[in-house]
Parts: C-alpha cells; structure tokens; sequence
C-alpha cells in the first residue's frame, strides 16, 4: 500500500488555462504569437537556468518588468477545490502529500502567495531543483526526500507521459482527466481504502 501521493501543481491542483495565459503573454508584448523561441527556452526557465526578466525583454525587444504578467498568470491558473480536499482527506487518513511541479520562478512566487501549498512536504519546483519531468532524477529527487520506497509512493499529473515518466522507475501512476471522484477511486485503492463517496467542493 501507499505511504505518500506526490501531486502535479498545474491541470491536478491548479485549474488552468494556458493557452488563454500564453495569449495573453503575447498581446500584453505587442505579438500575435508568442515566438518559437519561447517554447524552445522552456526548459532553461523551468531548470532555473534562465533569467526569466531578461529573456523576456529580449523576446520583447525593450525592457520588462519581473512581475509584468503576474496579474494574467493568477486569471488563469486557479485553486481546484475538490483537489485540494482530496490531498486534505489523504492526509487526514495518514498519509503524505508532496509536490512535482516543471515551473518557472516568477510562478513558484505566486504559487507561494496563494497558501495552498501548506501541508505538501516535499515541495519540489523544477526550477528550484534543478531538474524537471520525465527526467528520473526529479523523481527520484522527491523519492529521496520522502524516505520511502518506491512501491509506497503514487503520483499524480495531468500529463500521461510524466505519468510513463514515474511507471518507469516503478512509481505508480494515476493520470488525472479532471474527474475528482476518479482520481481519487485510484488513489484510495492504492492506499487500501475503500472509496466512500463524498460531496466535492464547488
């Protein structure tokens, strides 16, 4: 059985929309699109290896702001209720809830400002980190910090290939579609619990 559940942030914790989020990027720039350059410098951002301001100035061509797309970050990436109260109920049951999250820094302020990240330990930020999905290393960066085996650790994201990313060092996955009472007939199997309805949230 499961000692511990490590949830993605955004698309599992996070309601999000990110296409409406880049758009906004990239209008608030003056663009119709934001430039393959971008998605090409996603990694360096997300492994804290790239200065976020200065590349976006550059992709601007004029200075911008740390904090210039906070406002249009919060709009579009918001809490999801019922997740969080499934983490409160697995932890209410005993067992632990960590975080996995590919992101940037800008984000992780934010994400921090929110409070919802209470009670998830570790808290693990690709940027802060180093490392980010599907490479093993950020899972096993988690599995390390837990001090559990790999059989007692599930994980969550909304992305099936993190998902393959964690089956392949023996993590047992569950891909979240957005169905709460799914994801949590999963999780609850694995920690050996029957899945007793409940009410969710709005």
């Amino acid at each position: 059985m499961i000692k511990a559940v490590v949830f993605d942030v955004g698309g599992v914790l996070l309601k999000m929309a990110e296409q409406e989020y880049r758009q906004g990027i990239a209008r608030r720039m003056g663009l119709a699109v934001l430039p393959a350059e971008y998605e090409e410098n996603v990694p360096l951002l997300q492994r804290g290896e790239l200065a976020e301001a200065a590349f976006w100035s550059r992709l601007a061509g004029r200075p911008v702001a740390p904090d210039a797309f906070d406002d249009l970050w919060l709009a579009h990436f918001t809490e999801d209720g019922a997740m969080l109260a499934l983490a409160e109920e697995l932890r209410g049951m005993g067992l632990r809830t960590a975080i996995l999250s590919n992101t940037q820094a800008s984000h992780v302020r934010l994400m921090r400002g929110m409070g919802f990240l209470e009670g998830f330990a570790p808290v693990a930020f690709s940027c802060e980190i180093g490392r980010r999905k599907p490479e093993a290393v950020a899972f096993q960066w988690v599995l390390e910090r837990l001090g559990l085996r790999v059989p007692e650790v599930a994980y969550v994201d909304d992305m099936p290939e993190y998902v393959e990313a964690a089956a392949r060092i023996g993590i047992r996955g569950v891909v979240h579609r957005g169905n709460v009472a799914q994801t949590r007939q999963a999780l609850l199997a694995m920690a050996g619990s029957p899945a007793v309805p409940r009410g969710d949230p709005p």
